[in-house]
C-alpha cells in the first residue's frame, strides 16, 4: 500500500473519530501518547441499559490496533483501525437502517396475523353473505319452480279439459254432421223415391194415354172401315138373281154337298 493512499485513509478516518471506549487516544486527544488510561466510570443508575449481545458485535479495537502496530507504524495502524471501525460502524448503521430487528419481525408478524385475521373475517363474512344470498336465491328458485310446477299442472289440467271438450265437441259435431248427412241422404232417397213414383205415375199415365189413344185410333179406324163398308154396300149396284140350276141328280154321292155342289 502506498504512503499517499495511507495518508488519505488517515485523513478520512480522522473525520469520523470512532474508536473503542478503552482507547485513551480516542477519548482524550490532549494525551495522545497515553494509551493505557483507565476508562471513565459513570453512575450505574444513569448508565444506558445494556444492549443485547447481537446488537454490538465483538470488535476489540485496542487488540486490533496492537496487532496492526506490530506490522505498521503507529499512525498508520491507528488510521487503519479507525477506518475499519468507521466501515464497521457504517455497515452496522446500514444494517440497522435497512435490516429488520426482532421487534420489527414481531410487529410484521403481528400485522400479518392481524391482516390475516381481518382477511379471514372478511372472507368468512363474504362467504356467509354469499351463502345467505345463494340460499335466498335457491329458495327463490325453488319457489319459482314450485309456482311453475303448480302453474304447469293447472295449464296441463286446463289443456286436458280443453282437449277433452274439443274432442267431445268434435265428436258431437261429427255425429251431427253424420246425422245431417244421413238425413240428407234419406231426404235425397225419399225425393228420389217420390220422383221415381211420380215418373212411374207419369209413365203409367202416358201408357194409359197411349193405350186410350191407340184404342181410340183403332175404334175410329174400325168405325171408318164399317162406315166405308156400309157406304160401299149402299153404293153397290143390285146383284142379279142367281141362276136356277137343275137339282142334283142324287143325294147318295159322297162328294155332293147340301146345295148340290160337288165337293172336291
Amino acid at each position: 500500500m502506498s504512503a499517499s493512499r495511507l495518508a488519505l485513509d488517515v485523513s478520512t478516518a480522522s473525520d469520523i473519530a470512532l474508536a473503542h471506549p478503552k482507547d485513551p487516544r480516542a477519548a482524550t486527544p490532549s494525551s495522545a501518547t497515553d494509551i493505557s488510561g483507565p476508562p471513565a466510570r459513570t453512575d450505574p443508575s444513569l448508565a444506558p441499559p445494556p444492549r443485547p449481545p447481537h446488537a454490538t458485535p465483538p470488535f476489540h479495537t485496542h487488540a486490533f490496533f496492537v496487532a496492526l502496530e506490530r506490522t505498521f507504524p503507529t499512525p498508520v495502524a491507528r488510521s487503519l483501525m479507525r477506518a475499519t471501525r468507521a466501515l464497521l460502524a457504517d455497515r452496522l448503521g446500514r444494517v440497522r437502517r435497512e435490516g429488520l430487528t426482532r421487534k420489527d419481525l414481531d410487529n410484521q408478524a403481528y400485522l400479518f396475523r392481524a391482516a390475516l385475521s381481518k382477511l379471514r373475517a372478511e372472507q368468512t363474512a363474504t362467504s356467509r353473505s354469499e351463502i345467505t344470498a345463494m340460499r335466498e336465491r335457491v329458495s327463490t328458485i325453488r319457489r319459482e319452480v314450485d309456482r311453475l310446477d303448480v302453474k304447469m299442472k293447472e295449464d296441463l289440467g286446463n289443456l286436458k279439459h280443453e282437449i277433452q271438450m274439443e274432442l267431445d265437441t268434435r265428436k258431437n259435431e261429427s255425429k251431427a254432421e253424420l246425422k245431417q248427412r244421413s238425413m240428407a241422404i234419406e231426404e235425397v232417397l225419399n225425393k228420389s223415391i217420390v220422383q221415381l213414383g211420380d215418373l212411374r205415375a207419369k209413365m203409367e199415365e202416358v201408357k194409359w194415354d197411349n193405350t186410350r189413344n191407340a184404342v181410340a185410333a183403332l175404334s175410329g179406324f174400325l168405325l171408318l172401315i164399317v162406315i166405308s163398308m156400309e157406304l160401299y154396300q149402299f153404293r153397290k149396284p143390285p146383284t142379279p138373281p142367281p141362276l136356277q140350276l137343275p137339282p142334283p141328280p142324287s143325294s147318295s154321292s159322297p162328294h155332293a154337298g147340301n146345295d148340290g155342289t160337288v165337293l172336291s
